[in-house]
């Protein structure tokens, strides 16, 4: 089957002039076409004005693993806990949380 050359519709940078001439002395080219230099030591001079964030530690004070043998007995456990789970579920916690999705949540600025 005879293909013909597929002809270039835009011109483009090959960038191969940003690496080095010595094969042992190669740049990272990705790096060095999109590294964006920052002044880590200065971020309060870009944090200013905004409004204070402290983390909550929401971790869980104890994590267990439970087995069941018999789909039985994983059914008995979900209503001794008074919870539907599906054969998909993780993990769950009890007592159920009432969870809000992020993206319910909004600023407002006054």
């Amino acid at each position: 089957m005879n293909e013909k050359p597929v002809k270039e519709s835009a011109k483009y940078e090959n960038c191969l002039d940003l690496l080095s001439d010595k094969p042992s002395e190669q740049k990272d080219t990705f790096k060095d076409l999109f590294e964006i230099e920052t002044d880590d030591d200065n971020w309060e001079k870009h944090w200013r004005g905004m409004p204070e964030f402290e983390q909550d530690d929401n971790s869980p004070w104890k994590t267990l693993k439970v087995h069941f043998k018999t789909e039985q007995d994983y059914l008995a456990f979900c209503e001794i806990i008074g919870q539907s789970l599906s054969n998909k579920t993780k993990s769950t916690w009890h007592p159920k949380q009432d969870i809000t999705k992020n993206a319910l949540f909004r600023w407002v600025e006054e």
